[in-house]
């Protein structure tokens, strides 16, 4: 998600992709998807909340989808939003993650020209910048998604996400890592971690399986 990428590609979607296998927050669900192979739990189980074994660990892909930001603007982006009276922004996963995920901070009013006209994507404070809620590096997003699939409506789990340092190299261009936590319903058994490297390639990579409960 370099700066050529940014100007073409950020305008409509972010593309991320696997640790293991090649996953991102854009994945398209192609034949060889991690989500179309053969899962070692079936997935109407898992659905059900009814796993009684720990499965065999998958890879997936995923990636963000900006969304206009206010009907008839052509201005995209993630939009604001709240959850339990808290401000932040939404952020439209697609792939082998489908949802929403909400991360805690404050967007800012405005356009962002870092990479073009967006908004709420590049973090600062800025006109169109998000201002994330808590500095450091470790931030806590909820994400109220399926993953490959599983999980039903009202299910959500926390990722976990380590940033880099904020200079050098200044995010989004540093290593970020992730964990999988206190998923509920269909995804309370949910494991798992993942990288993203946006200097090496705008890809997300992930790995995850389910243990019984």
């Amino acid at each position: 998600m370099i700066a050529g990428f940014f100007r073409s590609s950020w305008r409509h979607s972010l593309s991320l992709v696997a640790v293991i296998a090649t996953a991102a927050c854009a994945g398209n669900g192609s034949p060889t998807s991690p989500s179309r192979m053969a899962a070692e739990v079936d997935s109407s189980v898992a659905a059900s909340g009814s796993l009684s074994a720990s499965a065999k660990p998958q890879t997936g892909t995923a990636g963000t989808q900006f969304v206009e930001v206010e009907a008839g603007s052509g201005l995209y982006g993630f939009p604001a939003g709240t959850l339990n009276g808290e401000s932040g922004r939404l952020v439209q996963l697609t792939g082998d993650i489908v949802g929403i995920n909400f991360e805690p901070g404050f967007c800012n009013p405005g356009v962002d020209m870092t990479f073009g006209p967006t908004f709420c994507v590049v973090f600062g404070d800025g006109p169109g910048q998000f201002t994330r809620a808590r500095k450091g590096n470790t931030a806590f997003t909820t994400c109220a998604c399926t993953l490959a699939g599983i999980g039903n409506p009202g299910d959500q789990f926390i990722l976990k996400i380590s940033y880099p340092p904020a200079t050098p190299p200044q995010y989004p261009f540093g290593f970020t890592k992730f964990t999988f936590q206190n998923g509920t319903g269909a995804l309370s058994g949910l494991r798992g971690q993942g990288t993203l490297d946006f200097a090496a390639d705008p890809a997300v990579s992930f790995s995850y399986h389910f243990v019984a409960n």
